[in-house]
């Protein structure tokens, strides 16, 4: 590794996401995984501010590099190249910040994700697929960091900065749990939407579906139901609870979206809401189908769907009304 460029490796990565690495190139990104694998403790001389600040100026780094080499590729290639290509930033990412772990009473614990506005994309969302299933749309510039897997943990744990706009998979045995600075909001399955930007001196959690339990370390503020909001003073410590006009709260999140390794069943369920459309996929394995991708605020729904099945090597039908939609394998 001490020989190789950055492109260099970038470019091993790439070719590694597409089985096109050779047997030395394979060897030398297993033996990075196994480098962290061995050396679970090998930043643990940093604080966790020291950590968190590294991991993130990696992952800025990866997303500048991956976006020039995808600018690029658009230029040459297909839908379809980008898209994996999108995904080997990932890769990458995952690679470069393997060290990183989320530490549980003093013990390391999961391997984390940190997923960040992409600056190419600064002024899209962004959706993020939770390994429980769970879906989360991240506004411009906000950044949510969670375990690679919940299935070792006895709860949900994401740690958000930004707004986001959360869609959690039920679970009653593992309740889900955002952390924004001193806010502490614990659900188990529901929809809410939260606002904890940098440099404001309140943070906000507003309900549009199921209810959640909202505090701090010490105190429960309230258990808010639909159409709820509470608004929590940091410097006062203080929390103001209302009703609101949950629709005008999340319009935001209607603005140009940014997919980020998404499967076609979620991505289904987003475009269903803002289309007002039923979209059905009965096969599995399309289901299943990842994709990385921008969609525009004002782009149609064939627009959308013809980008997804280009990439998917699928087909659609749409009713004449345009209320229901199926996907399918070609």
């Amino acid at each position: 590794m001490e020989d190789l460029s950055k492109n260099e490796f970038l470019e091993i990565l790439r070719k590694y996401r597409l089985k096109e690495a050779t047997p030395e190139e394979t060897h030398l990104v297993n033996a990075y995984y196994a480098a962290f694998d061995i050396n679970p403790d090998v930043l643990e001389s940093l604080s966790e501010i020291q950590q968190n600040k590294i991991e993130a100026e990696i992952k800025e780094g990866l997303d500048l590099q991956l976006a020039f080499q995808e600018r690029i590729a658009d230029k040459k290639h297909n839908l379809r190249l980008i898209a994996k290509w999108a995904v080997a930033a990932s890769v990458a990412a995952l690679v470069l910040s393997g060290a990183y772990f989320m530490k549980k009473n003093g013990q390391i614990s999961t391997p984390v994700s940190v997923v960040k506005s992409d600056p190419e994309v600064a002024r899209k969302n962004n959706l993020v697929q939770l390994p429980d299933g769970s879906t989360v749309i991240l506004s411009a510039d906000s950044k949510i960091d969670y375990p690679t897997s919940f299935d070792k943990e006895e709860k949900r744990v994401v740690y958000l900065t930004g707004e986001a706009y959360f869609d959690i998979q039920p679970n009653p045995a593992k309740p889900f749990v955002v952390h924004t600075g001193k806010l502490v909001t614990t659900v188990l399955g529901t929809a809410f939407n939260i606002r904890a930007l940098p440099g404001e001196s309140s943070i906000t959690v507003t309900v549009t579906r199921g209810e959640v339990k909202v505090g701090n370390e010490k105190t429960t503020f309230s258990i808010l139901h639909p159409r709820e909001q509470i608004v929590y003073n940091v410097g006062k410590d203080e929390a103001v609870q209302e009703v609101v006009n949950v629709d005008k709260i999340v319009e935001w999140k209607e603005n140009d979206l940014y997919f980020d390794d998404i499967t076609i069943s979620t991505a289904a369920v987003i475009l269903e809401e803002r289309f007002n459309v039923k979209i059905t996929v009965d096969n599995e394995q399309l289901k299943n189908q990842r994709f990385t991708t921008t969609f525009n605020k004002d782009e149609s729904l064939e627009s959308i769907l013809t980008s997804i099945v280009t990439f998917s090597d699928a087909s659609y039908k749409m009713t004449p009304d345009k209320k229901q939609v199926a996907l399918f394998p070609k």
